[in-house]
Order: C-alpha cells, then structure tokens, then sequence
C-alpha cells in the first residue's frame, strides 16, 4: 500500500504539468492569432498593437474599460514594473488616444448598496 503513494503522486505531478503546458500553450496559440487587425479601427491601432501584444493578449486590455487618466497611470505602470519600452510624448498621446477610444471607461459594475440615495 506504501509503495502505491509515491507512483500516485508522480503520476498526479506529471497530470497536472502536463494540463498546465496544455493550458499554457493554448494561452500562447490565442495571443499569437491576435493581429492589429482585430481590434477596433481607430488611429494608432497598430502602435498600441506593438506595445500591449508583446506581453500579453489584447483581451486583457479590452477588459479594462477606463478613462484616460487610469490609462495614462497603466502605460506608467507597465514601463515602471514591466520593463515595457518607454513611449515618447507623442507616441504616449497617441496609444492614450487610441486606448480612450477604442476601449472606453466602463459604469462601476460593482456592487451597490440598495439602501444608498437614489442619484
């Protein structure tokens, strides 16, 4: 029965690597199908493209739905923490203008107090 343990546990490790590369590898396969072409058609497409794709899928940044100033707070968070190059001024105003327009700041989905005053 002891020896039944150990041959378990193996096999749980590699099962478990094994759907984690799986997972991974999907993960990868998606963002590589991602092209500038598949987001919205706005000025500055391909530039925000070249800057978000290289880290992580655009489906992490369409989820965002913020305004300008908390894109402008991220783009300084990616090159501070992430090592993401650092936009000139006019490269900054035009992903910020692109991310404004193409992802807008979303309502506050959060959740909210019945007895709150009606506004």
């Amino acid at each position: 029965m002891h020896r039944r343990k150990p041959l378990l546990a193996v096999a749980l490790v590699v099962a478990l690597g094994s759907a984690l590369a799986t997972g991974a590898s999907a993960q990868n396969a998606a963002a590589a199908e991602e092209t500038p072409e598949s987001l919205p058609d706005f000025k500055g497409r391909d530039e925000t493209f070249g800057f978000c794709a290289g880290c992580h899928s655009f489906k992490v940044v369409g989820r965002q739905g913020m305004d300008r100033p908390r894109w402008d707070q991220t783009l300084t968070f990616m090159t501070e923490k992430h090592n993401m190059p650092a936009p000139d001024p006019e490269t900054r105003a035009l992903l910020l203008d692109y991310l404004v327009q193409a992802y807008p700041a979303k309502p506050s989905s959060g959740w909210v107090s019945p007895f709150a005053p009606k506004q």
